[in-house]
């Protein structure tokens, strides 16, 4: 049994079938320009230089279509995508994912050795790797923070890094938008660091690079493009919570394009350019942010709620379990039983550092190595838990959260 072990310790990492890969993407990116009027123009001349692997690419996590993006523009490469671990629990994503990309899986927010060993043998392996530093993506269109351990993963790897962006990519497929909207998204790349430069650089050094590089504000950086949709508000009640106004909570609701607070009738209405056309502020970054500076830090959350699982079979099951949960400034904490089975979460926030989510949904943890979906009754308090989490972090590792006094890129 530790022979077989061992032996799967050491497969190898692989290349995506080069026909398969173009094929693949080239589809995805016809049924964008003719079925959604996504139009996507790639500049290259930042890879110019890179002429075989192994290399890292890094880039900007704001939209669903990152991977089309930033795929596309290193297809020469067929490059090996790190992705999240919960992109493996639908059935048909892991067969393709597993069969034909091999990709990397990897545990968000959780200590992972499987991972860096992964990396470490695609780099082995002269492949080009694909990493998405922040970890998740966000309900805006704005990057987080880069996670924890990135700069010592970039200067133990000791490869050439270059960064991708596609500007426009979450205005076109905002994560809190059901569906895709037509716009142009412009996709650039540059070199970040040689691998002769890492030898005699700093963590800190290497890591304010990284920032920098990854730090991207969509909205600004797009600003004056339209990306039309018959309703612009669809799904955006599910981030946006607190009315302006009257400073109500979960009274907004989103409509045929307007945004309308319940209790006190205040109303504005979203244009296809992503501004609004009255209120307090002028973007949906700009009313995100606000409702994380008037987070309470001595918000507590303590109710019930249900609670999905990855089974035996390798899905993801929604309905796997239930449970109790309390947040506080110090802790997040979850009792309950999934699939029968007794579970006891007891985490510090400093050291959970995040979480991932879907907003109106849920938010994911692990348990002693297991992906958990945390759903509460209110769906669209999901965002709340995640940004006030965001925000307690932030604050006890002393580091700049979204756009709060970040530089401009």
């Amino acid at each position: 049994m530790a022979e077989k072990s061992a032996k799967k310790q050491r497969k190898k990492i692989g290349k995506p079938n080069r026909v398969l890969y173009f094929l693949g993407f080239g589809i995805l990116l016809l049924y964008f320009r003719i079925f959604v009027g996504t139009r996507f123009k790639f500049d290259r001349s930042g890879l110019s230089d890179l002429k075989k692997g192994p290399a890292l690419i890094i880039a900007p996590h704001i939209s669903g279509i990152d991977h089309i993006t930033v795929g596309w523009e290193c297809r020469k490469f067929t490059p090996t995508f790190v992705l999240s671990e919960h992109l493996f629990s639908k059935p048909l994503i892991r067969f393709i994912l597993t069969n034909f990309a091999h990709a990397i899986p990897k545990k968000m927010f959780y200590p992972d050795a499987g991972t860096i060993m992964g990396i470490m043998r695609a780099k082995s392996e002269g492949n080009v790797i694909v990493l998405f530093p922040e970890g998740r993506m966000n309900a805006v269109a704005h990057t987080y923070p880069v996670t924890q351990g990135t700069s010592e993963l970039v200067k133990r790897l000791g490869i050439p890094v270059y960064c991708v962006t596609g500007t426009g990519a979450a205005l076109a497929d905002p994560k809190w938008y059901k569906g895709f909207r037509p716009g142009l998204v412009t996709v650039s790349a540059e070199k970040i660091f040689s691998g002769d430069e890492l030898k005699n650089m700093s963590l800190e050094d290497i890591g304010r690079k990284i920032d920098f590089a990854i730090y991207h504000d969509d909205e600004k950086a797009a600003a004056g493009r339209r990306y039309p949709a018959r309703d612009t508000v669809k799904g955006l009640d599910g981030i946006i919570y607190k009315c302006p106004e009257c400073k109500s909570e979960f009274k907004i609701k989103a409509k045929g394009c307007k945004v309308k607070c319940l209790d006190c009738g205040f109303e504005t209405v979203l244009g296809d350019d992503y501004r609004f056309l009255a209120g307090k502020f002028k973007s949906v970054n700009e009313w995100f942010y606000w409702q994380i500076s008037c987070l309470d830090d001595d918000l507590v959350f303590d109710e019930d709620v249900t609670i999905g699982a990855v089974g035996n079979d390798g899905n993801m099951d929604l309905c796997a379990g239930s449970g109790h949960v309390y947040l506080d400034r110090d802790r997040l904490i979850l009792k309950g039983k999934v699939f029968g089975e007794d579970i006891d979460y007891n985490c510090e926030l400093q050291i959970l550092g995040g979480t991932p989510y879907t907003p109106n949904k849920e938010f994911d943890i692990y348990c002693k190595g297991k992906l958990l979906y945390i759903q509460p009754p209110n769906k669209k308090s999901v965002v709340k838990y995640v940004t006030f989490i965001d925000k307690i972090c932030s604050e006890k590792r002393g580091i700049e959260l979204y756009g709060f006094n970040c530089v401009s890129k």
